[in-house]
């Protein structure tokens, strides 16, 4: 059976052309995309990735150039939303961004969502809905996980700048749980020691991930149609 991860890089190599905008009148043929440095393998610290990989060659089929700024997700995302960069990607589309972000008809992709937990203390809740006593959940700055977790003021919500972090701070029993794109968890686990410990414990919401245009800058309505 093929894993998440290879599910969801082969899902991503088939989408190559969905961000491609329609060809408009003008010499635009230079885009400037802000984009996160900690979510490999879709986005790296280098400007490399999954991601990346595909908005460049779903741009250069209509002869644009596509450069990354690299830098933190919940930066990038204040910058774009403020019109400095014509958009930003690796962007869920949920109600909390679409009010601040125009998003292209077609998705880069859907990305699944898992609770992990430390086997040596489990949670009781048996699914994401039944998470309202007080648990402390781990999850990254500024990332959208789906609009229950952002709504749920049942449990306790501990923000991070790296996946790393949140596993080791899983590890050392400071939180119940993470919240995890799988394919990230699939890439991240391996390379932290003991990590044999962090098991998934059920499912989150999946989110659909774009590249999110700013209201606010001028060049947006021509790279997204």
């Amino acid at each position: 059976m093929m894993s998440g991860f290879l599910k969801c890089s082969f899902v991503l190599s088939l989408l190559v052309y969905a961000v491609v905008p329609a060809k408009a009148a003008g010499d635009l043929n230079r885009l400037i995309l802000a984009v996160e440095d900690s979510w490999p393998p879709f986005s790296k610290r280098d400007g490399s990735g999954l991601s990346n990989q595909i908005v460049q060659e779903a741009y250069e089929t209509q002869n644009i150039k596509v450069d990354f700024v690299v830098a933190p997700y919940a930066r990038q995302l204040v910058a774009t939303e403020k019109g400095a960069y014509v958009g930003a990607f690796n962007v869920t589309k949920e109600p909390s961004t679409q009010e601040k972000f125009h998003f292209c008809e077609e998705r880069l992709f859907k990305a699944t969502t898992s609770y992990y937990v430390n086997e040596d203390a489990p949670l009781k809740a048996r699914t994401y809905e039944e998470l309202n006593s007080g648990e402390k959940i781990g999850v990254i700055i500024g990332y959208e996980y789906g609009p229950f977790i952002i709504a749920n003021n049942k449990v306790k919500k501990f923000r991070v700048s790296k996946q790393s972090n949140l596993i080791k701070m899983l590890l050392k029993k400071r939180l119940d749980a993470v919240l995890m794109f799988d394919a990230i968890a699939q890439y991240t686990l391996p390379q932290i020691q003991n990590s044999h410990k962090i098991k998934r414990a059920f499912e989150g919401q999946h989110s659909d991930i774009y590249v999110a245009f700013s209201k606010k800058h001028d060049d947006a309505g021509y790279f997204c149609k």
